[in-house]
């Protein structure tokens, strides 16, 4: 992370955390995801989202730039396995991000949250992969 702040590092996180919630929203309105498990990771979402601009708050930045939604998640709505396969990919990005930036954080408080938030997308991927018949680790 050399060069960028731990505001920067989480503004990164929190852009994100917005991507995943607006592709689980949009697959719960599109009926790409069933809706107890939909629900259940929008809220996960949500929570990160909320987590990530308090967090920021306190480092007195504002939130980044809404993002254009993606045209392969306008194609991962067609189908519910479609849907998993493109959920379990922004997933595991976001696995990889929050490593990144937990290992090389400068505040060491927030080694914890950010563990945590990285866990609870590995426990998605894990179900998501699932859904569609494949083993729940992770390759």
């Amino acid at each position: 992370m050399a060069g960028r702040s731990d505001a920067e590092a989480l503004e990164e996180l929190l852009t994100r955390e917005h991507e995943l919630l607006s592709a689980y929203e949009a697959a719960l309105r599109r009926g790409a995801i069933g809706a107890p498990l939909g629900e259940q990771f929008r809220d996960h979402e949500r929570a990160h989202v909320r987590a990530l601009e308090q967090t920021l708050a306190g480092y007195g930045t504002r939130n980044p730039r809404a993002t254009v939604p993606s045209p392969d998640l306008t194609a991962a709505l067609r189908d519910r396995e479609s849907f998993a396969r493109y959920a379990a990919h922004l997933e595991k990005r976001a696995i990889e991000m929050y490593s990144r930036v937990a290992a090389g954080i400068g505040d060491p408080e927030l080694r914890q949250p950010l563990g945590s938030i990285l866990t609870c997308g590995a426990a998605h991927v894990a179900a998501l992969r699932k859904s569609v018949g494949e083993p729940p680790l992770l390759d």
